[in-house]
């Protein structure tokens, strides 16, 4: 990230990260600041995992939570029927995560809310 700051042009920097996890995540948050960009006023940054990392930063990180223990046994059972039949046709399994919605990602739109709850947009 320290990297591809230095060569990227002000103009073209992104406006916000999707980093793979909290401590990739936290890895840019830091180059961002060594930088002298701010989170989330200049880039916005969110990940995808879910470690809760809020004590190691000063930013709160918004994150989608994964969950880690239903999609291990989720995996150890599509395993075990592989194992048990091998010729049995692959299926798709879909698992719900949720989303910490924290002070790393800029606001747009100061009128609208975060939804809270089971609704399907984040912002109603």
């Amino acid at each position: 990230m320290t990297e591809f700051l230095a060569q990227c042009p002000n103009d073209q920097r992104p406006t916000a990260i999707l980093a793979g996890g909290d401590f990739m995540a936290l890895g840019a948050m830091n180059a961002l600041q060594h930088a002298g960009i701010h989170v989330p006023q200049d880039i916005s940054i969110m990940s995808i995992d879910g470690f809760n990392l809020l004590t190691l930063h000063d930013i709160p990180l918004t994150s989608l939570h994964v969950p880690r223990d239903e999609l291990g046994k989720e995996a150890i059972r599509l395993l075990q029927q592989h194992l048990a039949s091998p010729l049995r046709p692959a299926s798709n399994i879909l698992l719900h995560g949720t989303m910490a919605l924290n002070a790393s990602v800029k606001r747009l739109r100061a009128n609208r809310t975060p939804a809270r709850g089971d609704e399907e947009k984040l912002y109603d």
